[in-house]
């Protein structure tokens, strides 16, 4: 099954029963079901008739669920051939209650009572932006390009377990109406996805897959002691992490704004705040060389010097594994928490 899910065809059987003896008639006499479940852009519901006796100028005064009344004009129908007639139908979900009149066998009928189910339909699309993703008030704000019949929403968490899962359904919102989606979320968890599915009235519906937050794994480049500058023999490290960052944009295009937040730490050797200074330097080179190979999104570093260790060790310490970057693709600038305790970011692209 695709993502855009499609019922194409709904069969309801007909309720027909006579308000008068003037015709010894009855409902399977009429061969009558309806194709009510349809797609707007491929077809309009359609009653279907297949009497076993010849029908003549047959109609139908039907009224539809909303109160609106709808005349149907069948005509006449030769016994054991099929006839099918469009009901004039917009999009929506109605139940329609008919009487008919006409004559079998040219013995007239009068008042047939019918009943029957329609859905019309089309596939919605999904309007949101990266403002809309509120993860501080656990909300989202969708707009659907069709009226709103359901939004279901699967919130994940950086641990790969749900955190959420949430329905609101909707009475046929016109479309562009803001939808509020809220969702619950313990204190320090942190969001890292979500999957969207948003339904219009008849059932068609439309989904996303979005990453709001996702540490990027890497090989941790190596600089020179005291110094920021990428060598050519460490950039072959960055080409991993940089094709697993395009592949999460392209999920994420069209729909929400995420940046590349790339933070710096140091070991314990030398001051605290000279080591600040040469982690935001470090991590500025590296967020320079992503930017030069094109990344779309927006691109922020930080350093953190010896302020968040890897490995704890005495002062003045010489530790490789704190002599690290971290590379984050957010909504939001990552939270302090997992490893960004400030959160003074300043744009490289």
């Amino acid at each position: 099954m695709n993502k855009h899910t499609i019922l194409v065809f709904w069969l309801v059987t007909s309720v027909l029963a006579s308000a008068t003896a003037h015709a010894q008639i009855n409902g399977a006499d009429l061969g009558f079901s309806v194709r009510g479940h349809v797609k707007l852009a491929q077809e309009k519901p359609v009653l279907i008739f297949k009497p076993t006796v010849h029908v003549a100028a047959l109609k139908a005064e039907c009224k539809r669920s909303d109160g609106q009344q709808v005349p149907i004009i069948i005509g006449a129908m030769r016994a054991g051939t099929e006839k099918r007639v469009v009901v004039p139908q917009g999009k929506g979900v109605f139940k329609y209650q008919c009487k008919l009149d006409g004559k079998a066998n040219n013995i007239a009928f009068k008042d047939f009572e019918l009943e029957f189910d329609t859905a019309v339909g089309d596939v919605p699309k999904l309007l949101i932006t990266a403002d809309d993703v509120d993860e501080s008030k656990r909300q989202l704000t969708l707009r659907l390009t069709e009226a709103a019949g359901k939004v279901e929403l699967d919130v994940m968490g950086d641990d790969g377990k749900p955190i959420d899962n949430v329905t609101v359904k909707y009475n046929g919102e016109p479309a562009g109406t803001p939808l509020v989606i809220k969702w619950n979320q313990a204190e320090g968890q942190v969001m890292s996805r979500f999957s969207l599915r948003a339904y219009e009235p008849a059932g068609y519906w439309n989904g996303l897959e979005a990453v709001t937050f996702i540490d990027i794994p890497h090989e941790d480049v190596v600089f020179e002691s005291g110094k920021w500058d990428l060598l050519p023999t460490e950039e072959p490290k960055l080409q991993a992490p940089l094709d697993r960052i395009n592949t999460e944009l392209k999920r994420v295009a069209g729909y929400l704004q995420v940046n590349l937040y790339i933070g710096g730490y140091t070991d314990t050797v030398g001051k605290p705040e000279d080591n600040d200074e040469l982690s935001k330097k470090r991590a500025s080179s590296i967020a320079a060389w992503f930017a030069k190979k094109g990344i779309t999104a927006g691109i922020l570093a930080q350093g953190f010097g010896e302020r968040v260790l890897k490995v704890q060790t005495p002062d003045n310490t010489d530790e490789l594994k704190n002599r690290r970057a971290s590379y984050v693709l957010g909504t939001q600038p990552p939270p302090a928490n997992r490893g960004f305790p400030t959160r003074n970011w300043h744009r490289v692209k």
